[in-house]
C-alpha cells in the first residue's frame, strides 16, 4: 500500500488532535482533582460512582429523619418527666391527706384539694404539648389536640397510631407516643374489703371491662376462696371473648401479694384506656381510668375530708408513677436505638465516601508528570511535522 504525502498529514494531524484532547483531559484532572471528570474517562468507574453516590445520599435522608425523631423524643422524655414529677407531689398531697394527724398542720383539705386541681390542669397543659408544630400525643390525628376537657372529665380525642420512620436495612422506629398510652392508667386495683370465700353461685355477678376498644361483659356465678381464684375467673372470661371473636383484648386479670387483684393493661406498648363498670362488689371502682381521672378522684377524696379514701388512692399513684417510668423507658430505649442506627449509617457513608474518593479521585503527581510527558511529545510531534511537511499546524487546526 502506497503512503501518499496528504495521508502522512492527515496521520499526523490526528496525532496532534489526540494529543491535545490528552492534555486537555490531564489539564482537567488536575484542575479538579478528580480522575473521571465526565462518564467517558472510565465508564465501568461512573456506574461504580453513580451506585455509591445514590447509597451516600439515600443515608444522609435516614439520618435526617433520625435526627428529627430524636428532637421529638427528646421532647417526649422532657414532657414525661415533668409529668412525672407533678404526680410525684400529688402522691405526696394524698399522703399528707391520708395522715389525719398531719394534714391539719399544713394547710385545710381544701388547700390540698386546691393544689391537686393546679396538678391536674398542669399535667393536661403538658399532654398538650408541641414539639415545634405539631402535638406529641395525638397519635398521627394532624392538627387535632390530643386531649379534651368534658367537665371533670379529659377524654383522648387522637388515635392509638405511631409515626415511623426508616433507619435503613429495613428497620423502622416509632417516632411518637400517643396520649392514650401515656396519660392513661393500666391498672384498676380492688380494695382490700372483699371477703372470701365470695359465693356468687346463689346471685351471679355481671360487669362489663373495656381495654378502649373492646367492651367485654364478664358473669361470674362461682365461689371463690382467694383473690387468686377471682382473678383467675375474670382472666378466663376475657380468654373467652377473645376465642369466641377472633380479637385480642388487651387486658388480664392477676392477684396481687396484699391480697387484692387487679384488672391491667396487659401490653403497655398499645393504647386504650381501662374502664369498668358495675364491679363494685368485687372491690374496683367504676369509670374511665386515666391519670386525669386518677387526680379527679383524689381531688373528690380531699374535699371529702375522708383520709382513708385518700389512702385508697396510693395504689392507684403508685401504678402511676410506675407507668410513667416505663414509657420514659421505652422512649430512652428507642432513642439508644436511633443513635446507634445514625452511628451506623454515619460511618458507612464516611467508609462509602473514602471508596468514591478512590474511585474517582486522581494521583496528582503522577498526572502532573503525565502532563509533561504528554506536553513533550505534542511539542516534538508539532517540531517534527512541521520540518518533515514544511507547513504550520495552524493550516489544518483553522
Amino acid at each position: 500500500m502506497r503512503v501518499t504525502h496528504k495521508s502522512l498529514q492527515q496521520s499526523w494531524v490526528q496525532d496532534l488532535q489526540r494529543r491535545l484532547g490528552n492534555l486537555d483531559r490531564l489539564n482537567r484532572q488536575i484542575g479538579s482533582g478528580k480522575r473521571m471528570t465526565q462518564p467517558a474517562d472510565d465508564p465501568a468507574g461512573a456506574s461504580r460512582l453513580v451506585r455509591l453516590q445514590e447509597v451516600v445520599a439515600r443515608n444522609r435522608q435516614y439520618v435526617r429523619n433520625i435526627d428529627e425523631a430524636l428532637a421529638v423524643h427528646r421532647s417526649t422524655e422532657s414532657a414525661l418527666e415533668q409529668a412525672y414529677n407533678h404526680l410525684v407531689r400529688a402522691k405526696s398531697i394524698a399522703v399528707e391527706g391520708a395522715n389525719i394527724a398531719s394534714a391539719p398542720l399544713s394547710g385545710s383539705y381544701t388547700a390540698l384539694a386546691d393544689e391537686v386541681a393546679g396538678i391536674r390542669e398542669g399535667l393536661l397543659q403538658i399532654a398538650q404539648g408541641r414539639h415545634e408544630d405539631k402535638y406529641l400525643f395525638n397519635g398521627t390525628a394532624g392538627e387535632k389536640a390530643p386531649f379534651q376537657s368534658e367537665g371533670e372529665s379529659v377524654r383522648y380525642q387522637g388515635n392509638s397510631e405511631r409515626l415511623r420512620v426508616n433507619m435503613g436495612n429495613g428497620q423502622s422506629v416509632a417516632v411518637n407516643l400517643p396520649g392514650d398510652i401515656a396519660f392513661r392508667e393500666t391498672e384498676a386495683r380492688s380494695r382490700d374489703d372483699v371477703s372470701y370465700p365470695l359465693d356468687l353461685e346463689a346471685a351471679p355477678l355481671t360487669f362489663t371491662v373495656s381495654d378502649g376498644t373492646y367492651d367485654v361483659e364478664v358473669t361470674l356465678d362461682g365461689t371463690y376462696a382467694n383473690a387468686s381464684d377471682l382473678a383467675a375467673a375474670v382472666d378466663a372470661a376475657l380468654r373467652e371473648y377473645e376465642d369466641a371473636n377472633g380479637v385480642t383484648v388487651n387486658l388480664e386479670a392477676l392477684a396481687n401479694d396484699d391480697g387484692t387483684w387487679s384488672l391491667r393493661i396487659a401490653d403497655s406498648e398499645k393504647g386504650g384506656e381501662i374502664t369498668v363498670a358495675g364491679a363494685g362488689a368485687l372491690g374496683l371502682s367504676d369509670g374511665t381510668r386515666n391519670m386525669f381521672e386518677l387526680l379527679s378522684d383524689l381531688e373528690a377524696a380531699l374535699r371529702s375530708e375522708d383520709p382513708q379514701q385518700v389512702a385508697g388512692l396510693l395504689d392507684r399513684l403508685d401504678r402511676g408513677l410506675h407507668d410513667l417510668v416505663t414509657q420514659r423507658g421505652l422512649v430512652g430505649a428507642r432513642s439508644r436505638n436511633l443513635d446507634l442506627a445514625k452511628n451506623r449509617l454515619e460511618a458507612f457513608n464516611a467508609a462509602a465516601e473514602e471508596v468514591q474518593a478512590g474511585v474517582e479521585g486522581v494521583d496528582l503527581p503522577e498526572t502532573v508528570m503525565r502532563l509533561t510527558s504528554e506536553e513533550q511529545a505534542y511539542q516534538t510531534a508539532l517540531a517534527a511535522g512541521a520540518r518533515l511537511f514544511n507547513i504550520s499546524i495552524l493550516d489544518y487546526l483553522t
